[in-house]
């Protein structure tokens, strides 16, 4: 196996902890340690975030931007543009790598087969996390879209994937998502969409080139330490749909209700919303996937489904409130 250079992006603000347990396991991996290049996009943490950066070896690059992350000009964006490797590997500070030839399983799809646009691995579901956060390791960040997500998808069954012996691969023919934290990326693919935006709008923007063919490594997961419970991530969702929701003049290559279905995208998507607040249905599915996988964490699909439609509408009602009285 060749090992090119990969480059480890990862945003940072007041995440010590985190980000020590991050590097921890990247610093285990077993590829060769010459070729890993680690770049830490940080806004200026003062609570030794940088510090544990530095003492990991990683390239520190201080934004003054804090909060969203994504964006052109956004740290994410800015640390993929300093990255040097041949290779991008995107994770975000609170994931740690599982197995520790993690990285080789990424990369080998991408030094295997040309065709391949990029990869993404699945996220561990761990016992002894709390019940929101196993769940959300099934069906990704975001319960909303899971019927525009790859993570949900492969977890639901619904979609075909090619068994290339050591990953999948998934050819986008429906556009859906995937999330950007666990993507590894060859830098010239990005170079030719103009760089890092968002992490949706950069999958948008290869499938509509027909560069959507995505590599799912076998047996190489991510912890994801997404959310300390309901309540938590509710309050979170609904501070994330106030940021989008107030700020309209976003450059987006996606757009929720528009044309992503084509001729009937808004109506899909109100669809979706109705079928989120109707509970039901996902509780049908929630008993067929228990039964399924055996997975407990089933158990609160209608109640995050629901709870996160709830939370975007919320965030709505007060952006649109806000935005009057302004």
């Amino acid at each position: 196996m060749r090992f090119p250079k990969v480059s480890f992006v990862i945003c940072t603000y007041n995440c010590k902890d985190y980000l020590k347990r991050c590097l921890k396991s990247i610093a285990e991996q077993d590829y060769p340690k010459d070729k890993i290049e680690i770049v830490v996009s940080d806004s200026y943490s003062n609570d030794g975030t940088i510090e544990v950066a530095r003492a990991y070896g990683a390239r520190v690059i201080l934004t003054k931007i804090r909060g969203y992350m994504e964006g052109k000009g956004m740290p994410k964006s800015i640390g993929c543009e300093k990255a040097s490797g041949e290779i991008i590997i995107i994770i975000d500070s609170d994931n740690k790598l599982v197995e520790k030839d993690w990285v080789k399983k990424m990369v080998y799809p991408l030094i295997s087969d040309e065709s391949v646009n990029y990869c993404i691995c699945r996220m561990a579901v761990v016992k002894a996390d709390n019940l929101a956060n196993q769940y959300l390791s099934l069906v990704g960040t975001d319960p909303f879209a899971i019927y525009t997500s790859l993570d949900p998808q492969i977890s639901l069954g619904g979609v075909k994937l090619e068994d290339k012996g050591g990953y999948y691969v998934y050819t986008q023919k429906d556009f859906l998502i995937t999330g950007g934290y666990y993507l590894a990326i060859r830098k010239k693919t990005l170079d030719e969409i103009g760089g890092y935006s968002r992490d949706v709008d950069v999958a948008y923007a290869l499938a509509k080139k027909g560069a959507g063919k995505i590599a799912i490594a076998k047996n190489a997961h991510l912890h994801h330490l997404i959310t300390n419970g309901y309540k938590d991530f509710f309050r979170k969702k609904i501070k994330w749909g106030k940021y989008y929701f107030s700020n309209p003049n976003l450059e987006r290559e996606f757009k929720w209700a528009g044309k992503l279905f084509g001729r009937h995208g808004k109506i899909r998507f109100v669809y979706e919303v109705a079928n989120n607040l109707l509970f039901f249905p996902a509780f049908l599915t929630s008993l067929r996937m228990i039964a399924k996988d055996g997975k407990k964490a089933w158990v609160l699909h209608p109640y995050m489904k629901f709870g996160t439609t709830l939370a975007y509408i919320i965030a709505y009602i007060k952006s649109y409130s806000h935005g009057k009285k302004d």
